[in-house]
C-alpha cells in the first residue's frame, strides 16, 4: 500500500504540473506532441485529434510535455530545420513564440501546483471545516525499534487505560508522566484484543537542552499516539481567505527551508526523496483522506517552489535565460547553453543521489 499511495500522489501532482504547461502552450498556439507521466518505456497511451500522445511510462518519477519542433533542451530548432517547416508549422513551435509567451508557458507548471494546493485547502475547508482541536487518544500508533516501549512489549493499537493505577483519558497525561519519570518503573494497564494486562516499563533517560541552554534529563518511551482532529464549519468567504493564506504560508515556509539548507543554516540531511515521500504519504493516508490531501498539497507546493529555483533544466533555469534575453536583447549563445544545461544535469543528478542517500540512511537508522 505504501507504493500505491506514493504513486497516486506523485502521478496527480506531476499531472497537474505538466497540465499547466500544456494548457498555456495550447492557448498560445503551440502544438504539444507528447504529454507524458513518467519516463522510459510507454506502458499505456493514446493520441488525440490534435496530435498529442498522452502516455504513462515505466519510471513514474516525474513527467514532461514535448512541444512540436523541440530538438534540444532549450526547445530550439537548428535554423536549417526551422526553415524547412511551413509557415503554419513554424507558428505552432515553441521556438518562434515571444519571450513573454515562453515565460508564461514555463511558469504555468509551478503556478498550476500552487493553484492545485489552494484548491485542496479550499475544498477541505469548505466540505470538512477548519481544524479546531486535535485530541490525542491513549492508543499507541507507532513504536520505535529498540526503544523502551519496544523492549517492554508495546505494539500498535495498544490502548492504555491506567498508568501507575491512575485512570487515563488522554495521551498527553501519559506523556507528562513519562517525561517526569526517567529510568523509573511505570506500570501501564493496557487493553489488547479485548484483554486487559499490565506492561512494566522503564522510560529511557534522555538529555535535552532548552532555549536557555539548560540541560535536563527526561524520560522517553519511544511510542506515539493516535489522534483525531475535530473540525469547525466555516463559511465560503472565510474558507477562501484561509486557503489563500495557507497556500502563501506553506510556500514561504518551503522556500525558507530550502534556502536555509542551501546557505548552510540547516542540514542537507533534512532533504528527502521518493522513499521519504512514500512513507509520509502512506502514514497520511492511514490517518484519513484529509491528512493525505494535506500532504498532497504541501508536496505540490514543494514541487512548484523547487521548479522555480534558477537551476538549469528546471523551469526556473529557463525563466532565468528568458530574463537575460529580455535585458540583453540578444539570443543566448549555443555554446553557453550547452555548458549551462550540462551544469544543470550535474546539479540534478547530485541532488538525486543526495536525497536517495538520505532516505536510505533514515531507513537504516
Amino acid at each position: 500500500m505504501i507504493i500505491l499511495w506514493f504513486l497516486i500522489l506523485l502521478t496527480i501532482i506531476v499531472f497537474v504540473h505538466e497540465m499547466g504547461h500544456y494548457l498555456i502552450a495550447r492557448i498560445n498556439g503551440v502544438r504539444v506532441e507528447v504529454f507524458s507521466i513518467g519516463f522510459g518505456k510507454e506502458l499505456i497511451g493514446l493520441s488525440d485529434k490534435s496530435g498529442t500522445r498522452w502516455k504513462l511510462c515505466l519510471i513514474p518519477l516525474g513527467g514532461y510535455v514535448k512541444f512540436f519542433g523541440d530538438a534540444n533542451l532549450s526547445s530550439n530548432l537548428p535554423n536549417d530545420q526551422l526553415n524547412a517547416l511551413s509557415e503554419d508549422e513554424k507558428n505552432k513551435t515553441f521556438h518562434v513564440k515571444t519571450l513573454k509567451q515562453k515565460a508564461f508557458i514555463v511558469f504555468a507548471g509551478p503556478l498550476a501546483n500552487f493553484i492545485f494546493a489552494f484548491l485542496i485547502f479550499f475544498s477541505v475547508l469548505l466540505i470538512k471545516g477548519n481544524p479546531s482541536e486535535i485530541k490525542y487518544l491513549p492508543i499507541v500508533e507507532n513504536v520505535m525499534e529498540n526503544s523502551a516501549a519496544y523492549t517492554s512489549g508495546f505494539i500498535k493499537n495498544d490502548k492504555i487505560i491506567e498508568v501507575n493505577g491512575d485512570h487515563i483519558d488522554s495521551f498527553l497525561d501519559i506523556r507528562d508522566i513519562i517525561i517526569s519519570s526517567p529510568s523509573k518503573v511505570i506500570i501501564f494497564k493496557v487493553i489488547r484484543n479485548d484483554e486487559e494486562f499490565n506492561i512494566i516499563a522503564k522510560p529511557d533517560s534522555v538529555e535535552v537542552i532548552n532555549t536557555n541552554g539548560i540541560k535536563t534529563i527526561i524520560g522517553k518511551m519511544g511510542f506515539s499516539a493516535k489522534y483525531e482532529t475535530r473540525y469547525e464549519k466555516i463559511n465560503l468567504i472565510d474558507s477562501l481567505h484561509k486557503s489563500l493564506y495557507d497556500t502563501y504560508l506553506y510556500s514561504i515556509k518551503t522556500f525558507e527551508g530550502i534556502s536555509d539548507i542551501i546557505i548552510g543554516k540547516r542540514s542537507a540531511s533534512e532533504l528527502g526523496g521518493p522513499i521519504m515521500i512514500a512513507s509520509v504519504a502512506s502514514k497520511a493516508a492511514n490517518r484519513g483522506i484529509e491528512s493525505y490531501l494535506f500532504i498532497m498539497a504541501i508536496i505540490s507546493i514543494n514541487l512548484g517552489i523547487i521548479n522555480l529555483f534558477p537551476i538549469p533544466l528546471l523551469d526556473g533555469g529557463h525563466l532565468l535565460l528568458y530574463g537575460i534575453q529580455s535585458v540583453t536583447k540578444t539570443v543566448i549563445n549555443e555554446v553557453f547553453l550547452k555548458y549551462f544545461y550540462g551544469i544543470g544535469m550535474f546539479i540534478i543528478f547530485a541532488l538525486m543521489i543526495l536525497v536517495n542517500y538520505n532516505d536510505l540512511v533514515k531507513q537504516i537508522n
